[in-house]
């Protein structure tokens, strides 16, 4: 059984969890790319096709490192009844040769974001490389549907209230097939699995839950019936391919030797640093002359 509805307003958890992304362009306009979520501490998780977006309205970030638009990680988190904003910038951007994942590092951006200091006050989710069987059941969250009303700017075109409100979903569906080596060739070529759920134009990068609240994968497509009544057919990103992403050398001790920019995930999870379950799985060599240096793959439990 499918179902779509809204995500319960009060839930603070999934608020904290899942931020905004959102560009604020020199011209006083306003941009939001898609859902992301906390994997780690300073650490969001998206779809690659998120930041391919975010690039193609600023190119100037691929061609010269200079941003045309200011961009912002925004949590929204409680204490007691009152709420309060956590605002990130990015420091940096890893996405993977191998899959539509993309990691965003975090940098603080306001004194609420500097008092983050320790482990235990960031909200995560338990992840899982093992995609849920066929037949399970899965939930997907994500925002659509953004608006910036209320927003204002002063005489000089500077942002001195910024309101951004969306629709924050959850689409719940049932997994339908596996996709170890892709779909197909074009669209949905790296690994992924196929479920019922409907997702909404701005859920790329969602995470997405299996029946053990564990996150398993990451929204990135959907296709709409073609006849009324039809079920949805949708997407998610299987995550193990995020291990070949490459990281900054001074995320892992001693990293900044000879082989300083060689790093990948898999090496801040060997350090004990992002230990998903599954991740000691991943098999990542090595390869002179393959497109893209590198092959990986996943030893599935058996």
């Amino acid at each position: 059984m499918t179902e779509f509805r809204p995500s319960n307003p009060a839930d603070r958890y999934l608020h904290e969890l899942m931020p905004t992304l959102i560009g604020i362009g020199p011209a006083g306009n306003l941009m939001c790319y898609g859902s992301c979520f906390i994997a780690w501490p300073h650490m969001a998780v998206t779809a690659k096709h998120v930041v391919e977006e975010l690039v193609r309205h600023d190119p100037a970030i691929a061609l010269s490192g200079f941003a045309t638009f200011e961009y912002w990680v925004i949590q929204v988190v409680w204490d007691g009844d009152e709420h309060d904003y956590v605002v990130w910038s990015i420091d940096s951007i890893g996405t993977s040769p191998h899959s539509d994942i993309a990691i965003i590092w975090l940098r603080g951006m306001n004194d609420k974001a500097e008092q983050y200091k320790n482990h235990r006050q960031w909200k995560m989710a338990p992840m899982t490389f093992d995609p849920p069987l066929v037949g399970e059941q899965v939930r997907a969250f994500g925002i659509h549907n953004v608006r910036f009303d209320g927003s204002r700017i002063d005489a000089l075109r500077k942002f001195e209230h910024i309101a951004c409100n969306a629709d924050r979903s959850q689409s719940v569906g049932t997994v339908k097939a596996h996709y170890w080596a892709g779909r197909d060739r074009g669209l949905y070529n790296f690994p992924c699995f196929e479920v019922d759920a409907r997702f909404e134009h701005g859920m790329s990068g969602g995470l997405v839950i299996n029946d053990r609240s564990q996150v398993c994968g990451i929204v990135c497509g959907s296709l709409p019936p073609s006849t009324e009544g039809e079920e949805h057919v949708s997407y998610v990103t299987m995550l193990w391919p995020m291990m070949a992403i490459p990281v900054p050398s001074k995320l892992v001790e001693g990293g900044l030797g000879e082989d300083a920019g060689r790093y990948r995930l898999r090496d801040l999870s060997a350090k004990g640093i992002f230990t998903p379950e599954g991740w000691e799985r991943v098999l990542i060599e090595d390869i002179s002359g393959h497109p893209g240096g590198t092959t990986i793959r996943y030893q599935r439990r058996t």
